[in-house]
């Protein structure tokens, strides 16, 4: 609700909510500064929720006209078509900075405080970046595919530095500055390039900065994406975007059809680089007495 923002959120139904629901949502109302709207579909107020209002200023209508002039302003405004959520499509989005995603590497967060410098790409292509076209569509998704900040985040920042799950786990609230709009990433060991601060396009600058928001309520050394132990969780938000990786011929599948292979670069690689180890081993020489 703060990245977007949100400025408003109207909650049917809500003289079935119990006191403490109720409470939670004064308290979302105060946190993220939003217009709250309660429709109790009920002639009179329910003894929780009355109970649960004394504390705070509001108002109360029971005209109808009177509520669409409170809701949109006078004189009254219908919502537009364009404000509906988008719903992920059905045809696949296949980029190719997701490949890495479920990579075999290792880095971990800094201990003491970091302060990367940009990004050179040494060891690796960086990713193409996305067309206003596509970083439109993958937005879109990602917004109808989950309400958690952290999993979308991760799943965008993926996609603007083709990083794996393992790396972008060291990111923590602070390697994300919003004013410079760019995302710092860890490596001491060296498994990729390094620490190093990616920039931020804004698509993505939206979900990394509800990320930090949501992180920082929790703790400030929160992971600021998605977590190692979240591998499925994150994998099955960008099924459910529909957004993969790209995919082996049909010949080289080891899951069913239809299944989303994500690892399946890690193995090419790995049967490549075993292959080369094979080439170079000399044969063992024999000796007859």
């Amino acid at each position: 609700m703060t990245a977007l923002p949100v400025a408003r959120l109207t909650v049917l139904r809500a003289h079935r909510l119990t006191a403490r629901r109720t409470m939670r949502l004064l308290q979302l109302q105060a946190l993220a500064g939003i217009h709250l709207t309660l429709v109790c579909h009920r002639p009179h107020l329910p003894a929780a929720l009355h109970q649960a209002l004394r504390a705070v200023d509001y108002s109360v209508t029971t005209d109808f006209q009177e509520a669409r002039r409170h809701y949109y302003g006078s004189p009254v405004a219908s919502p537009s078509p364009t404000d509906e959520p988008a719903r992920p499509a059905d045809r696949w989005l296949t980029l190719p900075a997701l490949h890495r995603l479920v990579s075999y590497d290792s880095p971990r967060p800094c201990a003491a405080p970091c302060t990367p410098p940009p990004i050179i790409w040494r060891h690796r292509p960086p990713p193409v970046p996305l067309t206003a076209h596509t970083a439109q569509r993958v937005a879109r998704r990602l917004h109808a595919a989950t309400a958690h900040p952290c999993l979308a985040a991760a799943v965008a920042a993926a996609l603007l530095t083709g990083a794996s799950l393992q790396q972008l786990a060291t990111a923590r609230p602070r390697d994300y500055d919003d004013a410079e709009a760019t995302l710092a990433l860890h490596d001491r060991a060296r498994y990729t390039d390094g620490c190093a601060a990616h920039p931020v396009p804004p698509w993505a600058g939206i979900f990394l900065r509800a990320a930090a928001c949501f992180t920082r309520l929790l703790s400030s050394d929160q992971e600021l994406l998605a977590a190692p132990r979240d591998r499925g969780h994150l994998l099955r938000v960008a099924e459910t975007a529909r957004l993969r990786p790209p995919q082996p011929p049909a010949t080289r599948r080891k899951d069913p059809a239809g299944r989303v292979e994500w690892d399946w670069r890690e193995r090419q690689e790995a049967e490549r680089y075993e292959a080369m180890s094979a080439s170079h081993v000399r044969p063992s020489r024999r000796w007859t007495l």
